[in-house]
């Protein structure tokens, strides 16, 4: 019988929301990449093998036992590249139609196992290669660590190396800081650091179901930030002491204020936990989230929210190593009662991430760009659409910022996911016109948008 090996608790948890809808592609995580030139599918083939050797993870199926779950290594085989001719799909919004219908199949994790590569042949000098895995094997950071494996192991011809650490030493560090006097340490900073506060939640236009998903339903709204306002907002945040994201994210945190009206709530922030010697260059689930206070008064300023996000999101930090999935078990919380339905991020590749940062950055100016000898391009396809009610995503290069609302379809309409990202941008321009501005006084609305809607609301009557 092959050995088996233990999950981290966030792999434990996201196990039983398989369980609980299998079917979802909530926690499928993938990454795309058109390729230019001629293309060698065995060698690609060689090439996805030696990542897939390299990461034991990508290969794993996952079993039920008396223990609990746990996963099992299997062959490398177990990761298939398809192949598939679309000679018709010559635009990056065919091909994405493509990349989606791949990336949003389930998989079956106690059989197939939980990754899968796809290549798409639109002619013999354009590719596009797809690879897509279950969330309880990877992160988007993973997603990119894989994809450039592939692309440089494809250049050299040379399996990759092995990795100086592996997702089992992150595991075992997680199971002994649990078991260490740590653990009460962080279970009395995140009780003390929720108190008085609840989920943040916002109006929606259909009431909450009492009853568990059979299938997290999502959707996805994006926007480009004004160019023009980026210098502002980084300005901004240096005039205030905090960081781009602090004032992003007090900035969110404002919007949810006005719009629920609640003073005192809580918003999650999934952070990586790639910390330690060796740990980035591993693959897997290597996310937790952090649960960060708000509080508001009527005079709550937009560099005060700012520099409360950043204090918060500071003191989380030195506590990142208590799973959300054990804070979401305790009291007050339940299944019903989560300690976050609405998250925020921010996606900033840096050095140690370069195709990421390359391709982010090309794709921000509407090109393509190398690597591995290759030229590369992002085919950017929704995902991880409906995990929570609301989840933003901040994608950020040098030029551009884009804001990327993720939302359940079974609580929103996409006209009010839109207001409310236009809502967003109103509140980040009034914070780079005047920090010092109470947010309870900030227009949420444009004044000339303002009466076409008074218009309407009269022609109506």
């Amino acid at each position: 019988m092959a050995a088996t090996h233990d999950l981290s608790i966030g792999q434990e948890a996201l196990w039983f929301l398989y369980q609980m809808a299998p079917d979802s592609p909530a926690y499928n995580v993938h990454a795309a990449l058109r390729i230019r030139g001629a293309l060698d599918e065995e060698r690609l083939r060689r090439s996805l093998r030696g990542v897939v050797e390299r990461h034991d993870v990508l290969r794993s199926i996952f079993t039920e036992t008396a223990a609990g779950p746990q996963r099992v290594v299997a062959s490398p085989d177990v990761v298939t590249l398809r192949v598939r001719e679309v000679p018709g799909a010559s635009d990056n919004a065919a091909l994405a139609t493509h990349v989606k219908e791949f990336a949003d199949a389930p998989f079956d994790l106690a059989g197939e196992g939980a990754c899968r590569a796809l290549l798409l042949r639109a002619a013999p000098d354009d590719h596009v290669v797809v690879v897509c895995a279950h969330h309880i094997v990877t992160d988007a950071t993973s997603q990119w660590l894989l994809l450039q494996d592939l692309l440089e192991a494809y250049a050299t011809e040379d399996p990759p190396p092995p990795p100086a650490r592996g997702y089992d030493d992150y595991v075992r560090g997680e199971q002994e800081l649990l078991g260490s006097d740590r653990r009460d340490q962080l279970v009395s900073f995140w009780e003390e650091f929720c108190a008085g506060a609840i989920a943040a939640a916002l109006p929606s236009d259909r009431p909450r179901s009492p009853h568990p998903p059979a299938v997290f339903n999502g959707a996805t709204f994006e926007t480009r930030i004004p160019d023009e306002l980026l210098p502002r907002l980084r300005a901004s945040a240096k005039r205030a002491g905090v960081t781009p994201f602090a004032l992003l994210l007090g900035t969110f945190q404002s919007l949810v204020h006005r719009y629920s009206g609640s003073r005192d709530f809580l918003i999650g922030c999934p952070t990586t936990t790639r910390s330690g010697p060796g740990m980035r260059e591993v693959v897997g689930y290597l996310v937790n989230t952090l649960v960060l206070p708000a509080h508001f008064t009527d005079s709550t300023s937009f560099g005060q929210a700012a520099g409360a996000a950043q204090r918060q999101v500071l003191r989380a930090m030195k506590h990142i190593g208590y799973p959300y999935a054990l804070l979401a078990s305790e009291e007050p919380y339940s299944r019903q009662n989560p300690p976050a339905r609405m998250a925020f991020t921010m996606v900033a590749p840096g050095r140690l991430e370069p195709l990421l940062m390359r391709v982010t950055e090309a794709a921000a100016r509407g090109t393509d760009t190398e690597y591995s000898g290759l030229r590369v391009e992002l085919i950017d396809v929704p995902q991880m659409e409906g995990q929570f009610d609301i989840s933003v995503e901040m994608r950020q290069s040098e030029s551009s910022l884009i804001a990327v609302f993720r939302y359940s379809t079974d609580l929103f309409d996409e006209a009010t996911i839109r207001q409310l990202l236009y809502s967003y941008v109103q509140l980040l321009t009034a914070a780079a016109d005047d920090l010092d501005a109470p947010v309870a006084a900030a227009a949420l609305v444009k004044a000339d948008d303002l009466d076409d809607l008074l218009s309407l609301g009269e022609a109506s009557g």
